[in-house]
């Protein structure tokens, strides 16, 4: 008999064990069904509570007043109470203000309530966690905002002989369309400067107040860098508005291509800059032991 044939056999090496905590992906791509289970928790997250029953009552307001104004007004005249709750109430005030509350506890709301673990120990990449969550809370308020822009349409001009059902609808479905991309972008800035500063409730009324209510009125090129110029731009070229009433000349403002284009840059790089601090950051939360 050989030496070698003689030889014991080596017991196997086991292989180390994987941490509890540590996500498995064999292809290193996020596993789709956990992006699901993410978007799942923030949007259940973000659709319940006081603060979701809160805004539920705010974006009602519009609808709720043109209604009353509706009701009680002799003089009354449609295309003044959509100018001032449609195209001033709702964009200028309830769309900012719903995606600074909301953004601002995207990840400080799983921290304090010590659920970001379960969010962490799950196959997907920290950046993947944070891009589902500012998605998954563009949806939910979006689907607010869709309701509030048909509901306020609604009570304005509903029952009036001068337009159909099919064209409230249409309005409507561009008024959503514009407020859906306005908050994608308040979003990803609040939801950035959430991760930056803990004091992002009061640095975001203060961007509210200066640059969308203030700098988006003053006709210089100042207004270039606010939300709302771009889309009271898309709102004109799409609508039958007066471009008088914001003081903008469509011959020199933006293409709608360019429009989009720009509030879609500016909410990617956003987003992109908050999934890479949120990547890079460490964060109180619970451990497997419970600590």
């Amino acid at each position: 008999m050989s030496r070698d044939a003689a030889a014991p056999l080596s017991p196997a090496v086991p292989a180390p064990a994987r941490p509890w905590h540590e996500p498995v992906s064999a292809s290193g791509r996020p596993s789709l069904s956990a992006l699901a289970t993410v978007l799942a928790i923030t949007a259940a997250r973000q659709a319940r509570g006081k603060r979701a029953l809160g805004f539920i009552l705010l974006f009602a307001a519009p609808a709720v007043i043109a209604l009353l104004v509706r009701r009680y007004d002799p003089t009354y005249d449609p295309t003044v109470q959509e100018k001032v709750l449609v195209f001033g109430l709702i964009p200028q005030a309830i769309i900012p203000l719903t995606a600074l509350l909301f953004a601002s506890g995207l990840v400080r709301d799983d921290v304090e309530e010590q659920t970001l673990t379960y969010l962490l120990i799950r196959p997907v990449p920290r950046w993947a966690i944070y891009l589902v969550k500012a998605l998954g809370t563009t949806l939910v308020t979006s689907i607010f905002a869709t309701a509030a822009a048909t509901a306020a349409l609604a009570a304005i001009h509903g029952g009036l002989a001068e337009h159909d059902w099919g064209w409230l609808l249409t309005r409507a479905g561009v008024v959503s369309g514009l407020s859906s991309l306005a908050l994608l972008v308040y979003i990803a800035v609040f939801g950035c400067l959430g991760l930056i500063t803990r004091r992002s409730l009061a640095v975001g009324v203060g961007y509210i107040l200066v640059f969308e209510g203030f700098l988006a009125n003053v006709p210089f090129m100042v207004r270039y860098a606010t939300v709302m110029f771009y889309n009271r731009v898309l709102a004109l070229r799409w609508l039958d508005l007066n471009p008088g009433d914001w003081q903008i000349d469509l011959n020199d403002a933006p293409s709608a291509a360019s429009c989009m284009e720009v509030q879609l840059a500016a909410a990617a790089i956003f987003i992109a800059l908050g999934a890479w601090i949120f990547s890079s950051r460490e964060f109180r939360v619970k451990t497997a032991e419970g600590s």
